[in-house]
């Protein structure tokens, strides 16, 4: 839970030089990270998952420009679901992976997470 007040959630860069945004102990909102990589090494575009209907602007501040093309979704309590998971898997995984000779396969390992069980997961491709 960002903002718990015991521990804090950084997100932005690596490089002292860069503002970061840190949430204050007044924020009491799940905030989700969706993210995977490749065998070879690449990071496939993160899916950030927001409590609350819709994302609003001020949830992000002029200095994550740079994450700007990023996934973010939302969710009523800011955890997956089984409609998020077929979201990602279809706009982040499928076409970041997709191979240039279709007869090459791809591997997926997840987690015992359940929306990765349903039919419409097994079904997506």
């Amino acid at each position: 839970m960002s903002g718990f007040g015991l521990d804090s959630l950084v997100v932005g860069s690596l490089d002292p030089k860069r503002k970061t945004l840190l949430k204050g102990p007044q924020s009491r909102s799940w905030t989700t990270f969706i993210e995977a990589i490749t065998a070879d090494g690449r990071a496939l575009t993160p899916g950030i998952i927001f409590k609350g209907k819709d994302l609003q602007a001020q949830w992000f501040k002029d200095e994550f420009r740079e994450f700007a093309d990023w996934n973010y979704i939302t969710s009523p309590n800011g955890w997956t679901d089984n409609h998020i998971a077929v979201e990602w898997l279809e706009e982040v995984y499928l076409p970041q992976t997709r191979p240039d000779d279709d007869s090459e396969a791809r591997l997926i390992i997840l987690d015992g997470h359940g929306s990765h069980a349903t039919n419409k997961w097994m079904a997506t491709h």
